[in-house]
């Protein structure tokens, strides 16, 4: 083999990954920068969104929720935990008690809650270099970015041993002016109303639905009863 052939061969090499490379950022640039809604949810938390369920149940009480961040208020707080409930009891798992006689206490700290966020430009021209891109990032419309960070506690009421713990986080993006569809299963009562058919209203019910299954998944089966 000649040191030309060598140096051929070398070349194609280089030139199919440097194609892989830029094949790679494009759908990079593309994921992050999509005109359609971008959740961010905490990919340590595996597993399928809760199915039906006919069985026992595990007696829950939620305490309220902890304010953790100036973003959200008490009534927001109040109205956060009285949608989580709701889809607790959706869940069909839990019996949603009063503290005495709850086996488990849920406890929930609102570690962010930030309803809307000006973010980078829609379409890949945002954010990147060169005239082109430049001028596309002018004329694209600015993304609206919702986020919540939730911290979740699973906690024995008799002995007030933490059985798990966990931090849940949604963020959503979105053109200014454009809907964003949540399932009829999230009710936007007083307190979070002007959150509906918004980024921040997906957010939520993300956290909260993310939140019931992390819950379901790590109740101990001993818990369950008729």
């Amino acid at each position: 083999m000649t040191v030309r052939s060598i140096g051929n061969i070398l070349k194609s090499k280089v030139k199919k990954n440097f194609r892989l490379f830029v094949f790679v950022v494009v759908l990079f640039l593309a994921g992050c920068f999509s005109t359609k809604p971008c959740i961010q949810l905490d990919k340590s938390l595996i597993g399928e969104v809760l199915g039906p369920y006919s069985g026992q149940k595990a007696k829950i009480a939620v305490s309220d929720f902890e304010l953790k961040t100036s973003g959200a208020n008490a009534q927001a707080g109040l109205a956060l935990k009285d949608a989580f409930i709701s889809i607790l009891n959706n869940s069909q798992r839990f019996l949603i008690v009063s503290l005495p006689d709850a086996d488990l206490i849920i406890n929930v700290n609102i570690n962010e809650f930030v309803p809307e966020s000006s973010g980078g430009k829609s379409g890949i021209g945002g954010g990147g270099s060169g005239q082109g891109n430049f001028m596309g990032g002018l004329l694209s419309p600015t993304l609206s970015k919702s986020n919540m960070q939730l911290g979740l506690r699973i906690i024995d009421h008799a002995s007030s041993s933490v059985i798990s713990s966990r931090d849940i986080y949604s963020q959503v993006s979105q053109i200014p002016g454009h809907k964003i569809k949540i399932p009829r299963v999230m009710v936007f009562k007083a307190g979070l109303s002007m959150y509906a058919d918004t980024p921040m209203g997906k957010v939520i019910y993300d956290c909260l639905l993310e939140a019931t299954r992390y819950i379901a998944q790590n109740v101990p089966l001993n818990y369950y009863k008729n």
